[in-house]
């Protein structure tokens, strides 16, 4: 799956263009396993415009309840919208909001007992890679984010080096596609239902380097970041993908 996270960019004419744009481009090949993430304000601006497309339209984020909590996306809500997917646990919303794995825990099971796919972000920051500790924070992760009695058979992880995320500077394809055959092992484990999930790589995603990622075994696709903010690229991703897949 290629999954476009637009985070707090887009307005309503841009976003028209973007989708006109990027409809044209996919009208020969299909946009299937294509998810996009726009902001919540337009989530059904989106939604409209992409309604007679087979493409699954997401949220950024979403709280864990409803009620006396200004300012947030509650579950009901998401599934009133029909929400198809939710990212959780970005670094982002880690980093900036403060979120711990406790919090993305409860986040993962209001999701799984609403249905509604989860995709995961982990990753390792720097520090920790050059430590030699990637496996470790990850595990850790991992099992502190899923733990509980609730697994999802939709559970889509993304791995997401924090080093890397718009820095331009991507790991090893190889050492990533080792990465997460170990991210699918720990999961298998961790889960009720033996469960070995996608596992979906993001950090400096483009259309220079994404055939390098999509050609190992154990890369299900991308989380795209900046670069599906532009709709031919984000395009030229997906249809490097489409090619990956049809082999």
């Amino acid at each position: 799956m290629i999954i476009a996270n637009w985070k707090a960019n887009g307005d309503f004419e841009s976003n028209k263009v973007w989708c006109s744009r990027f409809i044209a481009r996919m009208s020969s090949i299909g946009a299937k396993s294509t998810g996009i993430a726009p902001s919540h304000l337009h989530f059904n601006h989106i939604k409209s415009y992409l309604k007679d497309h087979d493409i699954e339209i997401g949220f950024q984020d979403i709280d864990i309840e409803g009620g006396a909590r200004t300012g947030s996306i509650s579950p009901s809500m998401a599934i009133d919208s029909d929400c198809s997917f939710c990212l959780i646990g970005h670094s982002e919303r880690r980093e900036i909001f403060n979120e711990d794995n406790y919090i993305i825990s409860k986040k993962y099971q209001m999701l799984a007992k609403s249905h509604i796919k989860p995709v995961l972000c982990i990753g390792e920051s720097l520090t920790e890679f050059q430590a030699g500790k990637t496996e470790q924070k990850l595990q850790t992760q991992i099992h502190e984010c899923i733990k509980g009695n609730v697994s999802s058979e939709n559970l889509i992880i993304a791995y997401e080096p924090i080093w890397a995320i718009g820095t331009g500077n991507t790991p090893k394809p190889k050492d990533v596609n080792t990465i997460h055959e170990f991210i699918k092992d720990v999961v298998q484990s961790a889960s009720e239902n033996n469960l070995r999930p996608q596992v979906l790589y993001g950090g400096s995603v483009n259309k220079s380097n994404a055939a390098d990622f999509f050609v190992e075994k154990n890369i299900d696709g991308a989380l795209v970041g900046g670069a599906s903010l532009d709709a031919d690229m984000f395009s030229d991703i997906i249809e490097i993908y489409s090619r990956h897949i049809e082999k």
